[in-house]
Protein backbone atom coordinates (compact mmCIF):
# COMPACT_ATOMS: atom_id res chain seq x y z
CA UNK A 1 0.00 0.00 0.00
CA UNK A 2 1.08 3.53 -0.74
CA UNK A 3 0.40 6.06 2.02
CA UNK A 4 0.17 9.85 2.05
CA UNK A 5 -0.29 11.91 5.23
CA UNK A 6 -0.49 15.53 6.22
CA UNK A 7 -1.27 17.46 9.37
CA UNK A 8 -2.53 21.03 9.15
CA UNK A 9 -3.74 23.65 11.60
CA UNK A 10 -7.07 25.30 10.84
CA UNK A 11 -8.39 28.71 11.85
CA UNK A 12 -11.61 27.13 13.17
CA UNK A 13 -12.70 24.98 16.11
CA UNK A 14 -13.08 21.21 15.63
CA UNK A 15 -16.87 21.51 15.38
CA UNK A 16 -16.55 23.79 12.33
CA UNK A 17 -13.82 21.62 10.78
CA UNK A 18 -15.87 18.46 11.24
CA UNK A 19 -19.01 20.09 9.82
CA UNK A 20 -17.04 21.11 6.72
CA UNK A 21 -15.52 17.63 6.27
CA UNK A 22 -18.82 15.87 6.94
CA UNK A 23 -20.60 17.71 4.11
CA UNK A 24 -19.87 15.74 0.93
CA UNK A 25 -20.65 18.83 -1.18
CA UNK A 26 -17.33 20.36 -0.01
CA UNK A 27 -15.13 17.51 -1.24
CA UNK A 28 -14.71 18.85 -4.77
CA UNK A 29 -13.67 22.23 -3.31
CA UNK A 30 -10.76 20.87 -1.28
CA UNK A 31 -9.70 17.52 -2.79
CA UNK A 32 -7.23 18.39 -5.53
CA UNK A 33 -7.97 16.43 -8.70
CA UNK A 34 -11.32 15.03 -7.53
CA UNK A 35 -13.83 15.47 -10.35
CA UNK A 36 -16.74 13.43 -9.00
CA UNK A 37 -17.96 12.80 -5.46
CA UNK A 38 -21.62 11.93 -5.18
CA UNK A 39 -23.80 9.87 -2.86
CA UNK A 40 -24.88 6.39 -3.89
CA UNK A 41 -28.02 5.35 -2.05
CA UNK A 42 -30.15 7.10 0.54
CA UNK A 43 -27.47 8.31 2.98
CA UNK A 44 -25.30 11.32 2.19
CA UNK A 45 -23.62 11.54 5.62
CA UNK A 46 -22.86 9.38 8.62
CA UNK A 47 -21.81 5.81 9.11
CA UNK A 48 -22.62 3.71 6.04
CA UNK A 49 -22.98 6.63 3.62
CA UNK A 50 -21.53 5.56 0.26
CA UNK A 51 -20.08 7.73 -2.51
CA UNK A 52 -18.90 7.32 -6.08
CA UNK A 53 -15.67 9.16 -6.77
CA UNK A 54 -13.32 9.91 -9.62
CA UNK A 55 -9.94 11.56 -9.16
CA UNK A 56 -7.60 12.76 -11.85
CA UNK A 57 -4.01 12.00 -10.80
CA UNK A 58 -1.53 12.92 -13.49
CA UNK A 59 -2.34 10.95 -16.62
CA UNK A 60 -4.77 8.60 -14.81
CA UNK A 61 -8.34 8.80 -13.56
CA UNK A 62 -8.83 6.70 -10.44
CA UNK A 63 -12.41 5.52 -9.85
CA UNK A 64 -13.76 4.19 -6.60
CA UNK A 65 -16.88 3.65 -4.55
CA UNK A 66 -16.22 4.43 -0.91
CA UNK A 67 -18.22 3.89 2.27
CA UNK A 68 -18.06 5.79 5.55
CA UNK A 69 -16.71 3.24 8.04
CA UNK A 70 -16.02 5.52 11.02
CA UNK A 71 -17.95 8.57 12.15
CA UNK A 72 -17.13 10.03 15.55
CA UNK A 73 -18.62 13.52 15.71
CA UNK A 74 -15.94 16.24 15.91
CA UNK A 75 -13.17 13.62 16.23
CA UNK A 76 -12.80 11.27 13.25
CA UNK A 77 -14.15 10.42 9.79
CA UNK A 78 -12.92 7.40 7.86
CA UNK A 79 -13.79 5.89 4.49
CA UNK A 80 -12.92 2.57 2.86
CA UNK A 81 -13.35 1.60 -0.78
CA UNK A 82 -15.91 -1.07 -1.58
CA UNK A 83 -15.32 -1.05 -5.35
CA UNK A 84 -12.71 0.28 -7.74
CA UNK A 85 -9.32 1.39 -6.51
CA UNK A 86 -8.48 -0.11 -3.10
CA UNK A 87 -8.17 2.81 -0.67
CA UNK A 88 -8.67 3.91 2.93
CA UNK A 89 -8.96 7.57 3.94
CA UNK A 90 -9.24 9.16 7.37
CA UNK A 91 -9.46 12.61 8.94
CA UNK A 92 -8.72 13.07 12.64
CA UNK A 93 -9.46 16.35 14.39
CA UNK A 94 -7.80 17.68 17.53
CA UNK A 95 -8.66 20.95 19.29
CA UNK A 96 -5.79 23.39 19.76
CA UNK A 97 -7.83 26.09 21.47
CA UNK A 98 -11.33 27.54 21.11
CA UNK A 99 -10.61 28.98 17.68
CA UNK A 100 -8.12 26.55 16.13
CA UNK A 101 -7.91 22.85 15.43
CA UNK A 102 -5.57 20.35 13.86
CA UNK A 103 -6.61 18.05 11.00
CA UNK A 104 -4.60 14.90 10.33
CA UNK A 105 -5.35 13.38 6.92
CA UNK A 106 -4.24 9.95 5.79
CA UNK A 107 -4.91 8.05 2.58
CA UNK A 108 -3.65 4.61 1.71
CA UNK A 109 -4.18 3.08 -1.69
CA UNK A 110 -3.15 -0.11 -3.43
CA UNK A 111 -1.96 0.00 -6.99
CA UNK A 112 -1.86 -3.11 -9.18
CA UNK A 113 1.06 -5.44 -8.47
CA UNK A 114 3.90 -6.52 -10.69
CA UNK A 115 5.97 -4.53 -13.11
CA UNK A 116 2.98 -2.52 -14.37
CA UNK A 117 2.05 -1.51 -10.81
CA UNK A 118 5.61 -0.41 -10.02
CA UNK A 119 5.75 1.65 -13.21
CA UNK A 120 2.39 3.23 -12.38
CA UNK A 121 3.58 4.05 -8.86
CA UNK A 122 6.74 5.76 -10.17
CA UNK A 123 4.62 7.75 -12.62
CA UNK A 124 1.89 8.73 -10.16
CA UNK A 125 3.80 9.47 -6.93
CA UNK A 126 4.98 12.97 -7.92
CA UNK A 127 1.37 13.82 -8.83
CA UNK A 128 0.05 12.23 -5.62
CA UNK A 129 2.50 14.22 -3.47
CA UNK A 130 1.52 17.47 -5.17
CA UNK A 131 -2.18 16.63 -4.91
CA UNK A 132 -1.84 15.87 -1.18
CA UNK A 133 -0.09 19.19 -0.53
CA UNK A 134 -2.71 21.12 -2.51
CA UNK A 135 -5.54 19.19 -0.83
CA UNK A 136 -4.13 20.16 2.58
CA UNK A 137 -3.93 23.82 1.57
CA UNK A 138 -7.43 23.80 0.08
CA UNK A 139 -8.87 22.04 3.11
CA UNK A 140 -7.62 24.50 5.73
CA UNK A 141 -8.55 27.45 3.51
CA UNK A 142 -12.07 26.04 2.98
CA UNK A 143 -12.62 25.30 6.67
CA UNK A 144 -11.44 28.78 7.70
CA UNK A 145 -13.57 30.51 5.04
CA UNK A 146 -16.69 28.54 5.99
CA UNK A 147 -16.13 29.25 9.68
CA UNK A 148 -15.54 32.97 9.08
CA UNK A 149 -18.77 33.26 7.07
CA UNK A 150 -20.89 31.41 9.64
Amino acid sequence: MTEVRFVQECAAPVEAAFAYLADYRNVLDYWHGMTTFEPVGELDRGLGATFRSETKVGPSTLKSTIRTVEWEENVRLAYRSVAGMDSATSFELTPIDGNRSRVAFRIEFQLPGGIAGKAMERTLMPFVSTAARKTAENLVRGIAARHASA
